[in-house]
């Protein structure tokens, strides 16, 4: 059975439904000057091909987004224009590993999502323009038995500020961030921030000892009690950071291995913890990418290298890396390219998996946000495909929040859901970002979301969310705020190559 969602937009024009089918095998979109001149879809059902009408008048000019035989749509974005919002401007499809057509990469208007499970079917209405639109869902997903949500968290005080390519931990109330960048490949600082979560209020943490003496960007740190463990970065002439502590107790720094006793010095690695452990896996070092991971015993103090996870593992740098019920896991990565493959490192046996995954699987991606929450690992947004300039340009980015559960080994898309306001020309103070951008916040934004359980949707104003616009080379750390566990997320870089200086909480219910 599937579930039909009404659809959005204007209220001229003539109703159309292409109905039900199998799946969405084409999209034919026609662009006007200023908005979308006519859609058609091609179907399957079963072996047949079924092709549906046009749907407002056809231009010379279409865009074909073909969707994979092992794939399928299942979330649609769609812009009104701001005026009237009887027509629309812009249309974005995604489907489940990912791939998306061309779409503009800021807000052209007000938005309106068409999501909750396989899409297999679009209506609306359309005259010489299209008007609106609305979808056939079939399998909703069952992300949302996952029920949690997106907080922007509110920042005074000395603030890190525009930056990415940093990384940031928790130690009880206490959210710490250290290095990045703002200028491409150029760090910022050396100072090791500390944001109050009952005051939230940011401020330099005091600090003695053996200080790191190197602003560093691509570092990575995580937090084992009241100790924070800092790894590699570089500074722009690629002179790399040792092994450090930092004593959130006594804001002590102590040098636990210099460059030449510790792991091979890098950039753009990962790093996990549990209460004995901490792993350092990948990265870029002065030479090439490395798939290596070593462990520090924090007992012991001393590090170990573990198994080579073999040659069908290729090196890589930008993973995610976390550590589930005793297993370490390596989330994707990049090497020239994306990587979309994942291996579980079991300590006990000294051993690596490949890991095969079913359900909504993120597309290939590397430097993303990444978190535990019991024993699923979730991501948000990252990089798709590799910028031209390399680190110099942002590449393609993704938004997008993931889970995987480590047990059932299937993916769950826990998509955006959320009001957010309108603001013409928006500057750095309001969203984010380093310049004026002209980029309008949305003011009243629709969103369809198939309801497993049937029945009217809620839009209750209090009920509102913001959600976090794409984005990579951000920091990001397990959290608990307020008794909740989840995902935060602080600045990183946008599709623009500006850098954000936000703080996104997704927590869990």
């Amino acid at each position: 059975m599937a579930q039909k969602l009404d659809a959005k937009g204007g209220k001229q024009g003539n109703a159309w439904d292409d109905g039900v089918h199998d799946n969405v095998r084409k999209v034919y979109l026609g662009k006007g000057p200023d908005c979308i001149a006519f859609v058609k879809f091609e179907y399957v059902d079963g072996s047949k091909v079924v092709i549906g009408d046009v749907h407002g008048e056809k231009t010379q000019e279409v865009e074909e987004f073909v969707v994979d035989v092992d794939d399928y749509i299942v979330y649609v974005e769609a812009f009104r224009e701001t005026a009237t919002q009887e027509t629309i401007v812009d249309l974005k499809f995604e489907t489940c590993k990912g791939k998306t057509n061309k779409h503009f990469t800021t807000s052209p208007g007000v938005k309106f999502v068409l999501q909750g499970g396989k899409i297999v079917g679009f209506h609306g209405r359309s005259t010489n323009v299209l008007h609106a639109l609305g979808a056939y869902v079939s399998d909703p997903i069952s992300t949302f038995q996952l029920h949690g949500k997106w907080t922007k968290v509110e920042q005074k005080g000395k603030a890190p500020g525009l930056r990415c390519s940093h990384a940031i931990a928790q130690v009880g109330n206490k959210i710490y961030s250290f290095g990045g960048e703002f200028t491409p490949n150029v760090p910022i600082d050396k100072d090791l921030y500390v944001f109050d979560l009952k005051t939230g209020k940011w401020s330099i943490a005091p600090a003695t000892g053996d200080i790191p003496h190197l602003s560093c960007l691509g570092v990575r740190m995580v937090s084992v009690g009241t100790t924070l463990y800092v790894f590699g970065g570089r500074d722009a002439v690629r002179k790399y950071n040792a092994f450090y502590s930092y004593d959130t107790t006594k804001n002590v720094w102590k040098l636990l291995t210099p460059l030449e006793e510790g792991p091979t010095p890098r950039s753009f690695h990962s790093m996990a913890a549990d209460d004995k452990n901490v792993y350092v896996f990948g990265g870029v070092s002065s030479t090439t990418r490395v798939k290596t991971l070593d462990v520090y015993n924090i007992a012991d103090k001393k590090w170990k290298p573990c198994a080579t996870p073999g040659e069908a593992f290729s090196i890589r740098g930008g993973s995610g890396l976390e550590v589930v019920n005793g297993k370490v896991w390596v989330i994707y990565g990049f090497n020239n390219y994306e990587i979309d493959d994942i291996y579980c490192y079991n300590p006990i046996g000294d051993k690596w998996t490949q890991v095969e995954t079913t359900g909504e699987q993120p597309s290939g991606r590397s430097v993303f946000a990444s978190a535990v929450v019991g024993k699923h690992i979730v991501i948000f947004g990252g990089e798709v495909d590799m910028d031209p300039e390399a680190h110099v340009g942002p590449g393609q980015l993704m938004d997008g929040t993931f889970a995987l559960d480590t047990e059932t080994l299937k993916w769950e898309r826990l998509d955006k859901i959320g009001e957010e306001k309108e603001v013409e020309g928006t500057t750095s103070g309001s969203s984010g970002l380093s310049i004026h951008l002209g980029i309008p916040i949305l003011l009243d934004v629709d969103v369809s979301i198939g309801n497993p359980f049937g029945g009217k949707k809620n839009k209750k104003k209090e009920e509102k969310q913001e959600t976090p616009e794409i984005r990579g080379w951000t920091a990001s750390t397990s959290a608990t705020i307020n008794g909740k566990k989840g995902l935060l997320m602080h600045g990183g870089k946008a599709q623009t190559n500006d850098r954000f200086d936000d703080l996104y909480f997704y927590e869990f219910q």
